[in-house]
């Protein structure tokens, strides 16, 4: 009787391993979860970055990022985005509009901008392009050592240089002739031009063709390398650090904003192609960038505002 009733038990444990076996196959088996569905438009303001890349250059590269690498983190969390692009705004106010119909995710514009016609309240953190090892840039006013220019005040009747379209280094230096002068830096520079490219700039301040330019400490560093006689000959009388030209924001409405930020920040960096694309942007990396972070600029543009109702009603 005992020898019966282990033999029972012996083919009751069998048949439970080949029926567990069998649910286990037949779950392997099953179809995967499907992917659902999302989109993903960049509003991108290309005057920013029209230095550095054509405007044809920008929206293919813009693209490719929205409807490729993006992609790839998305299904990472279970979503295709079907709909994908990047769509590129001759002014703020048209990616404002933009916003407002519903039509884009993510808005990539200079952090002043983004203050000047945004709300905190309406965006998400982001990622943005930064310098390698995701060090601070900054915004310098550079001149030549020789010409007893050391600081602001110095200024007055100079030959100015401002790179064009950068409305944030427009302010800062408004505001120094503001804050030094009491009066806009039109009513006491002696001139004030644009370039296109801030190399070209530096080269300009270099041979004599203007006192004062306005760049990035990032070009300043690489024509010096290229160049170390500039590194001998010129000199910082003032800088503002900024982490990046463009931040990129999501828009709060955006359902994977969070998700999409951590993916793209951790993989990106050993994507070949996105390293491609920001070089192309004078960038080495990604890296987060926080809504919080417009409180900065939104202090700025206050007290910028502040020194012009003062002394330029």
């Amino acid at each position: 009787m005992v020898i019966k009733n282990l033999r029972f038990t012996k083919r009751c444990i069998l048949l439970s391993i080949i029926l567990l076996s069998l649910g286990i196959l037949r779950q392997g088996l099953a179809d995967p979860e499907p992917l659902k569905p999302a989109r993903f438009i960049l509003g991108f303001y290309g005057n920013s970055v029209t230095e550095m890349a054509s405007r044809s250059d920008i929206e293919v590269s813009m693209n490719f990022w929205a409807k490729e690498l993006i992609n790839q983190s998305a299904r990472e969390i279970g979503f295709n985005i079907t709909n994908a692009g990047a769509i590129l705004f001759n002014t703020i106010a048209d990616m404002r509009q933009a916003v407002d119909r519903g039509e884009i995710d993510m808005v990539v514009a200079p952090p002043i901008l983004l203050v000047r016609y945004f709300k905190r309240d309406e965006l998400l953190d982001g990622f943005t392009g930064v310098l390698a090892a995701k060090r601070s840039d900054s915004i310098l006013v550079i001149t030549q050592r020789d010409k007893n220019i050391k600081r602001i005040d110095d200024l007055k009747g100079k030959r100015l240089l401002l790179p064009t379209n950068d409305e944030f280094a427009e302010m800062y230096l408004d505001s120094l002739f503001l804050e030094h002068f009491h009066k806009p830096m039109q009513k006491v520079a002696g001139s004030i031009n644009q370039q296109n490219k801030m190399n070209r700039i530096v080269l300009d301040i270099y041979f004599n063709q203007a006192d004062v330019g306005m760049v990035l400490l990032s070009t300043f560093e690489v024509m010096s390398e290229l160049n170390p006689d500039i590194a001998e000959k010129l000199t910082i009388i003032e800088q503002y650090p900024i982490k990046s030209r463009n931040f990129g924001l999501f828009v709060r409405s955006y359902p994977l904003a969070k998700e999409i930020s951590a993916l793209t920040t951790a993989k990106f960096k050993n994507n070949e192609r996105a390293k491609q694309i920001l070089e192309a942007f004078k960038m080495q990396d990604l890296d987060v960038c926080k809504v919080s972070e417009l409180e900065e600029y939104e202090k700025f543009y206050q007290r910028y505002q502040a020194l012009k109702k003062k002394y330029h009603p």
